[in-house]
């Protein structure tokens, strides 16, 4: 089982907007991420190698999309390695008989979160 400590926070204005700020930051490299996943064929490998490939771009985007590089990297690691995540659980959800969709490029209100990662 996975724990994930979760904390509610009381931000101020400065930094509710700098929250802000990065969030959708982290929403549209998602959306890009997507995007970029759906042009790989299906058989170019495993699903993890499919977007670890993207994930692996990032240095290289970062240079072409300068605001990446005021957010922390693992992230951005991480928000890419949601496509992962999303996709494994909707597998599972088929394998149980469920009717799914594909995964859905993200509103700025439906993307509510971003994940600071430590090891």
């Amino acid at each position: 089982m996975k724990y994930s400590p979760r904390f509610r926070l009381f931000p101020t204005e400065e930094q509710r907007d700098a929250m802000d700020w990065q969030r959708d930051t982290v929403r549209q490299l998602y959306n890009h991420a997507l995007r970029e996943f759906n042009k790989i064929p299906e058989d170019a490998g495993t699903l993890r190698q499919r977007v670890w490939s993207i994930r692996d771009t990032l240095p290289a985007l970062k240079d072409w999309w300068p605001n990446l590089n005021k957010v922390y990297s693992t992230v951005l690691q991480k928000a890419v390695e949601r496509i992962w995540d999303n996709t494994n659980n909707l597998g599972k959800l088929k394998a149980n008989g469920y009717d799914v969709g594909s995964l859905n490029w993200k509103k700025p209100r439906e993307y509510r979160s971003f994940t600071y990662r430590q090891s």
